[in-house]
């Protein structure tokens, strides 16, 4: 499979309105996460480096969605710096997430084209990491931000693609009111990767959260 530009990924993302992240250290549980999403609809998501095995779980999982998972594009979140980036990117990581901005992350993103997601709390972060070379930023944390901050910022920055992470929920009216400022997609974690589904593996529960989710996104864009 040739690999996707960062426009590419974007518009991945941008189509389907929703990169979720999520973390597991069993390895088997998280090749069930990945089956439970794929088979709802999405096909893209990121896996966060949280686990002190997260570089060994990472590496089963791009082997498995090769084998089984096609058009699966993953990604690796909570890459704080260089080290991490290139290390989760040579273990086939197609774009990098951070909570926060970090230059050397960033260069090195841009000097081998991938897509990297900083998170940014404020106009002049946000606007920083577009110029280090961001496509996509990162709003977090978004429950304290707020989708008012958002619509403010688009007014004298419209050409940015932001992503609130950290305060989007499984409510349609909070979904509809992100998608209203302009965001590109959201990023729900715990609220769709809940107890019932992480500790007692309720996997079809997670598919129809995402095909419910999918469903919603779509037509709440088709709304705005």
């Amino acid at each position: 499979m040739k690999r996707l530009t960062k426009e590419e990924i974007v518009q991945i993302a941008t189509s389907q309105g929703l990169l979720p992240p999520f973390n597991h250290s069993d390895e088997e549980v998280a090749k069930k996460i990945l089956d439970a999403v794929y088979a709802g609809g999405l096909r893209i998501i990121e896996f966060t480096n949280r686990s002190e095995n997260a570089l060994a779980v990472f590496k089963a999982l791009v082997k498995h969605a090769g084998k089984n998972l096609p058009g699966l594009v993953l990604g690796i979140g909570t890459i704080m710096n260089a080290k991490q980036a290139k290390q989760f990117y040579k273990a086939g990581a197609r774009f990098i997430v951070a909570p926060v901005l970090t230059k050397e992350v960033g260069d090195y993103c841009v000097k081998n084209e991938i897509l990297w997601v900083p998170g940014a709390a404020t106009p002049t972060e946000i606007i920083q990491a577009t110029e280090w070379g961001a496509d996509l930023v990162k709003i977090f944390p978004a429950e304290t931000l707020g989708p008012l901050f958002v619509k403010a910022l688009r007014g004298p920055c419209p050409w940015v693609k932001v992503m609130p992470s950290g305060g989007v929920t499984l409510d349609e009216d909070n979904i509809r009111q992100w998608f209203a400022t302009g965001v590109i997609c959201v990023a729900i974690g715990s609220q769709l990767f809940s107890k019932e589904i992480m500790q007692d593996g309720n996997f079809e529960l997670l598919k129809q959260r995402i095909e419910w989710l999918l469903a919603t996104i779509s037509s709440v864009k088709n709304q705005n």
